[in-house]
């Protein structure tokens, strides 16, 4: 007896029948070219049942549509940077080959679904304009609309802070327009595009406010584990305009014993806050008991004026930018994340057991990033946007990186217990760090959403009984 067949099944003649050359099936030349431009080498390796590369938004629409229709799953991929933007036996909406433009409006800028932060401030550069973005340009909207925590978080908030509308295609191929004058039904949707716009629909164009940034100052250390302690002392008590990430990982400078990387910057112009940043740097980097194996200052406009958010290498030389990868660089390694929200409350017993955590790492390419809150992200209320987390003041992303499938579950193991050692200081976790299908995604997914889970959950049942898109766990 053959099995029954699924209204899935026939999505690809579907899409095919309406798109024509727009949908690229298994073993074409532009479905493999798609899924290799991916970021992360996970989601390169998955195998949707398709890759569609829609040319306007009722192309959009009309996926959206057959896909409800047909009860497919269906991922978008905007900047290629989020691990879930493939999935396998999904459709792929590939928002980036004709989607992707940006243009300034006033004090406002328009992206396209798949432009990413970089072009969208390359539009505004001439101007001296500018948006407060995460810590590299190729994010796209899922990241901006999702949150976006960057150096200017503390001074200006997050890249969602700064949304001021968004066409959004919902899952019954409607077409929605939502910004601050939106309510009833469309006031609830502007709400929860603002931290988790890809649990309600697809997002093919947004336009955010703008500011005046101009250069930041930007000091840089490379300091020996033992500060870590005075780093979560110093970081906390700084003011808005000054920004103290950090990262716990390997460098040549010190082959053999990992290292605290402090990144210090500064937004204020005025030269007693640039004291204050410098004087910061100074407090951390004494309280190693060796001296620093690197310090550097510079400034430059934000953000392509500023220096790589990772470790210098031998002789202070400057780490090579993130790069997305290309069709055709053959085999890629693995990434496996957690990202938590902490308080400032992460104090000596913390640094101990982070410092042995990276010591214990079981690749040097693995890192422990502590990107500096606070401030003007607490402006915002919790429950005012769908983003939670408003209280912290780190974000703290735990990355596993490695080559070898054989380390697979040490390196995952590894992230996962280096998470859990922060546990007790966690107020939520980031939720574009959310991985589906682990033991502890329902979990995470409440912590990533606290209590906006349930108004979130009633709202994707409302717009998306289907599951069409991706479900909230939890």
């Amino acid at each position: 007896m053959s099995a029954p067949v699924r209204r899935s099944d026939d999505i690809v003649e579907q899409l095919r029948s309406a798109l024509g050359a727009g949908v690229h099936p298994p073993g074409t030349m532009a479905y493999g070219n798609a899924l290799a431009k991916v970021f992360f080498p996970e989601a390169a390796r998955r195998r949707p049942k398709c890759v569609v590369v829609p040319r306007t938004v009722d192309d959009v629409a009309g996926v959206m549509r057959a896909a409800t229709a047909a009860g497919a799953r269906v991922t978008v991929r905007g900047g290629g940077l989020s691990s879930n933007c493939v999935a396998d036996d999904a459709v792929m909406l590939d928002l980036s080959e004709f989607l992707h433009a940006a243009r300034p409006d006033g004090d406002r800028v328009v992206a396209g679904g798949g432009a990413t932060m970089a072009t969208m401030l390359e539009v505004l550069a001439p101007a001296g304009g500018a948006v407060p973005i995460g810590v590299v340009g190729h994010a796209g909207l899922g990241m901006a609309t999702r949150g976006g925590i960057g150096h200017l978080t503390r001074s200006l908030g997050l890249t969602v802070d700064h949304l001021a509308g968004v066409e959004l295609v919902l899952p019954s191929g409607d077409v929605v327009h939502l910004s601050e004058r939106s309510s009833g039904e469309e006031g609830d949707l502007w709400w929860a595009v603002r931290g988790a716009a890809p649990s309600v629909g697809v997002v093919t164009s947004a336009v955010f406010r703008t500011h005046e940034i101009g250069s930041v100052r930007v000091d840089r250390a490379v300091v020996g584990l033992d500060a870590l302690a005075t780093y979560f002392r110093v970081a906390p008590e700084l003011p808005r305009g000054i920004t103290m990430s950090a990262v716990l990982g390997y460098t040549a400078l010190s082959p053999d014993e990992p290292v605290l990387f402090l990144y210090t910057a500064c937004s204020s112009r005025h030269e007693s806050a640039i004291r204050l940043a410098r004087s910061a740097t100074s407090r951390v980097a004494a309280g190693s008991a060796s001296p620093p194996l690197h310090r550097s200052e510079t400034s430059g406009p934000y953000p392509a004026g500023l220096p790589e958010f990772a470790i210098p290498g031998a002789d202070g030389v400057e780490p090579d930018p993130v790069e997305l990868p290309r069709p055709g660089e053959g085999p890629r390694g693995s990434f496996f994340g957690k990202a938590a929200f902490t308080g400032p409350t992460l104090d000596a017993v913390v640094a101990e057991t982070l410092a042995e955590r990276i010591r214990t790492a079981p690749t040097k390419a693995c890192r422990i990033d502590f990107q500096h809150t606070g401030g003007a992200l607490a402006d915002v209320d919790d429950t005012a946007t769908a983003f939670w987390g408003r209280t912290s003041e780190w974000s703290i992303p735990v990355n596993a990186i490695w080559d070898d499938a054989a380390a697979d579950e040490t390196c995952r193991t590894w992230a996962r217990e280096t998470a859990q050692a922060v546990a007790a200081h966690t107020v939520g976790v980031y939720n574009v760090e959310l991985r589906p299908g682990l033991p502890e995604t329902a979990t995470e997914t409440q912590a990533a959403y606290g209590s906006n889970l349930a108004r979130l959950r009633t709202l994707q049942h409302r717009y998306d009984a289907m599951a069409v898109l991706a479900p909230l766990h939890g």
